[in-house]
Formats: C-alpha cells, structure tokens, sequence
C-alpha cells in the first residue's frame, strides 16, 4: 500500500526569494533604476560609496575607489581598443530560403592587431529584438593576431522576411563584461526568406500545350481544350476550326465550338491590417495568413493562372505565366504588414473581372467585410466564437491554430471548390 502523497511545504528561502526577486516593488522607479541592473552602475555606486567612506570614514576607502576605477577603465577601454582593429564581412551561401530551411552563412573577421582579441559575437538583424538582446547570431572566442578566419555556421530563420534585417554588428566585451564595444559588419549578400509553403490539390487540367492558361471546362466556350460542337462560322474562325462536313451538308461555313477558359485569372485579398490579427512573431495570424496566400499562388501559378493578389501595403500581378513562382514569393517576403498606408481601411472586398476569375479573401473573424461569391478563407478563428447571423456561406474555410492549419487548408479547399463553374 503506497504511502499518501504530502504535499511539498515552502522554506524560509522560498519565501524569501518570491518576496525579494519575484515581487516588483515600487514599479514606478523600475525605469529610473534600469541602470542600477548593469555591472556598469553597481561598480558606479560602489566607487561613490567607497569615495564617501575615504572621505568621512577611513583613508581605507580611497584604496576600493582605486581598484574600482582601474576595473573600470580596463573594462571599458580594452574593448574600444580591440574593436578598432578588427573588420568583419558576412555573406550567405544562398540568394533565397523558406522558413525553417537552414542556410549556411559565412563570416570573415580579420585583425590587424598584432595581439589577439578575444570575445567576439555578431548582434542584430536576425531575429525579434527580444531575442537578440540574449542570444547573439555567432560568436567567436579568438582572433590571432595579424590573421583572418573564417568561420561558417549555420542559419535557420523563423519568420519570412530578408536578413539581416538591419545592419549587424560585431561586439565584444571582454574581459569583464563592463561595456559593449560594437562596429559595423559589412554585408556582402542579403538573404531573402520566402513563407513556408505546403502543397495543395491543383485545379484539374486536362491533358495539352503549356500555353494553355488557366482550366478548361465543358461549361464555357472558347478557343482551347476539347471540341464539344458546332456553330455558325464568325468573323475571325481559323480555318483550321471550320467543319468541312458540316460546311459541305449547310453549303455555308460551320465552325467547331471549343471549351473554354474556367479559371483566367485569380484575384487574392489578403487581409493584413494589423487590427485584424492577432500575436506576434512566426505563428501570428498574419503570418500564417500570409503563409496559405503563398502556397495557393504556387499552385495556381504553376498551373498558368494569372494572380492578382492585394492587401492593405500593396499590390501585386503576375505579368508573365509560367511555373516560376520567384516573383510572387519574393513579393510576399518583403510585404511589409506593419506600417499601413493612410486611407486603408480594416477589411478588403473583392472584386471579380468576369465569370472566369477565382476570387478568394484571406482574413480573420476580425474582419467587417466578407464576400458572398468568394472562397473565405478564416485564419485564427476561436473555435468557441459563435457563428455570426449571415457570415456563414458556402465555400468558407476555417481554421483554428490549435490544430495543423495545413491540413486544414488541403482538406477545406477542394470543398470551397466544389459547385463552383470553373471545378471539375
């Protein structure tokens, strides 16, 4: 028989500790004494408190304040003096990644010192800045003197975007860790990251040329895919669509009729006004927004369908067809979602070109505007919110983060094309 679980009593220590280090007291002079936090400040406050005591206690003090300030001064001035003798380069062994695809980075940090310098690191322009102030990129314990290394690692980045985002740098603080000398790395290459993207079932398309654009269908009339009948010769008919049976039995010209383009051009509306969105960093609403714009773009792309895609910083249109998505992709990089121009409002509507255009809006539950004719696609929804009277339509597709949203997006998106003219 198991003995009855106790439960785990506080000491004197913990309660100490939650009282001294975890409670904030006074939050309102947290600002005033952020310097307080740094060795810089505390070695500060003992120079004035050993000065004080040599003053009006013992010349005993004097001696602290002047191991104090020569702890100071090396501390401060060794790495000025280091950093001023060391150049850095950085490059990248690559043009383009995805999130979460590592890349090789190159540094190359030279010493004209004769004398080593030690305690290198690069900071800044490869993460959120939270993340930068503890950890640094690369770090370096030693430079001879007189050399250059080279010193290869390698990179994953979190979120899309191009690296380094701002210009880094190569600091030092050695040997105490008093003060941060920096100098400015001189960047050879950027690195632009495309979203993560994932695969999802094409637009079925029939067996032909490479010139075709977009999807045939049964359902409209045009000048590629099948021949599904006959009609009157118009102005402008190939002779090679005139039905010469037909024409012989009408003794007048008749003329094949052909399928038709389903889907010509796609437009996208990708919400990203920052009010509609929520958290931050690689799994906010908006990247993971942006994330399923970029893999329906791919698939529709390489299926010869042209895309218009806009959101609330910009605009984009494939101009060329093709199966090389670089351009969207390095437009979807660099979509700026932070700054908003003026007179964009909160939600974006689409509006279709013809009958053959696939519309499709990429918003959250936030948004005040939906489309009634288009693919809904819902980033982030709750899955406690209530269903809003008159949102809900046919070809809505939601997504809840708590689940994968790939699988989400592959298994709502041939439903959301379901019923639809231009659907096989």
């Amino acid at each position: 028989m198991s003995s009855p679980r106790v439960p785990k009593q506080q000491t004197l220590w913990d309660v100490l500790r939650v009282l001294a280090v975890e409670r904030q007291y006074c939050e309102w002079a947290s600002p005033y004494l952020a310097w307080l936090r740094r060795p810089l400040g505390v070695l500060a406050l003992l120079g004035i408190s050993s000065l004080l005591c040599g003053l009006f206690v013992a010349p005993h003090g004097f001696v602290v304040l002047a191991a104090i300030t020569a702890v100071v001064a090396i501390g401060c001035v060794w790495p000025w003096i280091g950093i001023r003798g060391v150049t850095c380069q950085l490059r990248f062994a690559a043009t383009r990644a995805e999130e979460g695809k590592p890349v090789e980075a190159e540094l190359v940090i030279t010493n004209r010192w004769p004398w080593p310098v030690w305690g290198l690191a690069v900071e800044g322009g490869f993460g959120e800045e939270a993340d930068e102030a503890q950890q640094p990129a690369v770090a370096v314990a030693r430079i001879g003197g007189w050399s250059r290394g080279y010193f290869n690692w390698t990179f994953t980045p979190a979120v899309r975007g191009r690296y380094p985002a701002v210009n880094p740098q190569l600091v030092t603080e050695f040997p105490f860790g008093l003060w941060k000398a920096k100098k400015d790395i001189e960047v050879l290459s950027r690195l632009i990251v495309w979203p993560a993207r994932f695969q999802l079932p094409p637009l079925v398309l029939p067996s032909g040329s490479e010139s075709w654009t977009g999807q045939t269908s049964e359902c409209a009339t045009g000048s590629v895919g099948h021949r599904t009948t006959v009609r009157e010769y118009r102005f402008g008919d190939s002779m090679r669509q005139i039905h010469w049976a037909k024409t012989a039995l009408y003794d007048k010209l008749v003329s094949y009729e052909r399928e038709g383009q389903a889907v010509t051009e796609a437009r996208i509306a990708l919400d990203t006004h920052p009010s509609l969105h929520r958290g931050r960093g690689p799994q906010s609403s908006v990247e993971w927004s942006i994330r399923i714009a970029a893999s329906i773009c791919d698939v529709l792309l390489r299926q010869g369908v042209t895309v218009v895609i806009e959101s609330h910083a910009d605009q984009f249109h494939s101009q060329r067809k093709g199966n090389n998505p670089t351009t969207v992709l390095d437009w979807f990089a660099l979509l700026n979602t932070a700054d908003v121009p003026s007179g964009r409002r909160a939600g974006l509507a689409v509006a279709s070109n013809g009958a053959a255009t696939l519309m499709i809006h990429i918003t959250t539950d936030r948004s005040p505007r939906v489309t009634g004719d288009s693919i809904v696609i819902v980033v982030d929804r709750p899955t406690h919110a209530d269903d809003d009277a008159g949102k809900l339509s046919r070809g809505w597709i939601e997504l809840s983060q708590e689940t994968d949203i790939p699988t989400q997006v592959r298994h709502g998106w041939q439903q959301g094309l379901r019923g639809r003219r231009y659907a096989v």
